[in-house]
């Protein structure tokens, strides 16, 4: 998977987090978005490019996210 490819389904996520109707449907995106950051994360480390740093939080909301969503 290429890098372009992780960005487009991480904003598409986050569209869908955006019209989501209900609580958990919006938390389940949201948790998939940080899952996608992470490997954006993954991804740009491995070239070590100076932008990973900026994926870290999408890390961090991923695990918030997921036990939120894993509570609900």
């Amino acid at each position: 998977m290429d890098l372009n490819q992780l960005y487009f389904e991480h904003q598409i996520l986050l569209m869908h987090a955006a019209d989501a109707i209900s609580e958990p449907a919006r938390r389940k995106h949201l948790s998939a978005a940080g899952i996608v950051g992470g490997q954006i994360f993954d991804w740009l480390s491995s070239k070590n490019a100076g932008a990973s740093v900026g994926w870290l939080p999408w890390i961090d909301q991923s695990r918030l996210a997921a036990h939120l969503v894993g509570s609900a």
